[in-house]
C-alpha cells in the first residue's frame, strides 16, 4: 500500500510510515489496520498510556509490566486526530472507519480501553503530522499478534536522510526488517485525504 503524503508531511518520513505499514502486513497479516495520523509530533510516552488518575498521575499499561493483551487505546483527544482510516485483509482495501478510536470520555473510562475488546486482532499505527515543519516525526503500533499485541514506538529525524532517533519496544534490527519487507512495490494505494 501507498500512503500520499499530505501538505504537511515531509514525504520522506512518510515512506518510513508506509514501509512500516507495509512490513508489518506483510510480517503479520492483521484482519485489519487503523490508520491514525496524530497532528504533530507525540513523544514515547504515549506507548502503553491509558490516561491519568484523578486528572495527575498517569498510567500506563506497557508490555514489560503487563501482559501485552492488556494494553490500553492511548488517550489522544479527538482533536488531535487529523484522520482514522481502516482497511481490511486480504487486500487491505479501505472500508468504512467505523467508530472513532478516539472519543471524548471520562478518564475512568479511558483508563480501561483495551485495544483487544475494542477492536480485536486488528493492528493499530498511528503516525504524527507536520513532519515538514519539525523536521521530526514518530510511528507507534500495537500490532496485532494472534491474541496478543506487541507495541512498539519509533522515533525519527531528519538530515541528510530520516534515521531512528529513538526506540521503545522494537529493536533497531526488527525496524530494520520491517522496512525491507516494507520496501518492495504493491499495487495497493492509501492516498491521503
Amino acid at each position: 500500500m501507498k500512503i500520499t503524503p499530505e501538505f504537511d508531511d515531509a514525504s520522506d518520513f512518510v515512506t518510513k510510515v508506509e514501509q512500516a505499514v507495509n512490513g508489518i502486513i506483510r510480517r503479520h497479516a492483521p484482519e485489519a489496520i487503523f490508520l491514525i495520523k496524530i497532528d504533530n509530533f507525540f513523544g514515547s510516552k504515549w506507548l502503553g498510556f491509558s490516561g491519568k488518575f484523578m486528572g495527575a498521575l498517569g498510567s500506563w499499561n506497557k508490555p514489560y509490566d503487563k501482559p501485552a493483551d492488556d494494553i490500553r487505546i492511548p488517550p489522544f483527544v479527538p482533536n488531535r486526530v487529523v484522520s482514522q482510516r481502516r482497511f481490511a485483509a486480504p487486500s487491505y482495501e479501505e472500508i468504512d472507519c467505523g467508530e472513532p478510536i478516539h472519543k471524548r470520555i471520562p478518564s475512568r473510562l479511558a483508563l480501561r480501553r483495551k485495544a483487544a475488546a475494542d477492536e480485536p486482532r486488528a493492528t493499530l499505527v498511528w503516525y504524527s503530522g507536520d513532519s515538514k515543519a519539525t523536521g521530526r516525526g514518530a510511528v507507534m503500533a500495537y500490532v496485532s499478534v494472534g491474541d496478543s499485541y506487541w507495541p512498539w514506538y519509533a522515533a525519527l529525524e531528519t538530515g541528510k536522510t530520516w534515521r531512528v532517533t529513538e526506540t521503545w519496544d522494537i529493536k533497531r534490527e526488527d525496524w530494520s526488517s520491517l522496512m525491507e519487507l516494507g520496501s518492495g512495490a504493491n499495487p495497493n494505494v492509501i492516498q491521503g485525504k
